[in-house]
């Protein structure tokens, strides 16, 4: 399943960067992950609880870094979870682009490539799609949030 999602960023475009390529706090605005954790250089672990339709899960796995190119304003990400319990699996592939805007803003572009499988790729492709598409649009929004909050 493939997915786009564009947001403003109320911060420069290096603030931006600096903040999508901290894998730790830009994967804490995705809701349901927690404890992510360094597992060597480009790796890091962490968990995801989420609810689509009637079935609710937590998953664990990976998220790598598959590429950062700051001179082209580009990650590439990607992220494999399982839940043993339900028997289902993710891997998606993700692709962040960052844009300098006027007033010092940054537009972020974020492609998804996901795949489900077990229990999860059996779902309704719809439901599926339409809590891919929630999440991807609430992690865009408290990324954003972040730079609205005051510093100390």
């Amino acid at each position: 399943m493939k997915l786009e999602n564009r947001c403003q960023v109320p911060a420069d475009l290096d603030s931006t960067w600096k903040l999508v390529t901290d894998v730790p706090r830009a994967a804490a605005c995705v809701p349901g992950i927690k404890d992510v954790s360094a597992d060597g250089e480009n790796r890091y672990r962490a968990s995801l609880q989420a609810r689509v339709g009637p079935m609710g899960f937590t998953m664990s796995g990976t998220i790598l870094v598959l590429e950062q190119d700051r001179d082209k304003a580009e990650a590439r990400f990607q992220v494999d979870a399982s839940d043993r319990r339900l028997g289902g699996s993710i891997r998606a592939e993700m692709t962040v682009r960052l844009t300098a805007q006027p007033q010092g803003h940054t537009e972020m572009f974020i492609t998804t490539d996901t795949t489900f499988m077990g229990k999860l790729g059996e779902m309704g492709q719809s439901v599926i799609q339409r809590k891919a598409r929630s999440t991807l649009e609430e992690f865009s929004r408290n990324l954003a949030k972040l730079f609205d909050a005051p510093t100390a």
